[in-house]
């Protein structure tokens, strides 16, 4: 099958969350047939991805703004470094605080770099993992400070929004 992206082979493992997350309205393409899976996404850009999947509107030339008024309004990001890439963490912790910080009690002992996540990540990272979200970039690491990908973004918010489905 075809993905509509010169660049999303259909079988790699991530075009099913790219075409989810375009024909759902929550990421487009970075050109008419390009999806650049993996270029780095900004805060602002994730803030964007949440308030779409929220039912709210926001495009043109104030998106950003309306993106990270919409993510401070329901706690989901403080509004900071709008322009910063996100981090694999970062973006485990928006979609917890978007889901409404659930609680887990899941170990991410079973990963090598546990250790390296964030404590105010912690709860968010359980609860990722546990949900099977957030998967590790191999089977023992997690890699919380690594930026996440467009790939990694889509797959991500795909495995949470089919979740609550």
């Amino acid at each position: 099958s075809d993905t509509g992206f010169s660049d999303v082979d259909a079988d790699s493992w991530y075009a099913n969350a790219a075409v989810y997350c375009r024909d759902n309205g929550l990421m487009s393409g970075t050109s008419a047939d390009t999806f650049e899976p993996n270029a780095t996404l900004t805060r602002a850009m994730v803030w964007a991805i949440l308030a779409r999947a929220d039912g709210e509107s926001v495009t043109g030339a104030s998106w950003a703004e309306d993106a990270r008024l919409w993510a401070l309004s329901c706690g989901v990001s403080d509004g900071t470094d709008m322009n910063s890439g996100i981090t694999r963490e970062q973006f485990a912790t928006m979609l917890w605080r978007y889901a409404g910080s659930p609680a887990s009690e899941h170990s991410l002992a079973a990963y090598a770099d546990a250790a390296s996540v964030n404590s105010w990540a912690a709860d968010a990272m359980a609860w990722a993992v546990e949900r099977g979200i957030i998967t590790g970039v191999t089977s023992d690491t997690l890699s919380p400070q690594g930026t996440a990908t467009r790939a990694q973004a889509a797959a991500m918010l795909m495995r949470y929004l089919e979740g609550l489905a």
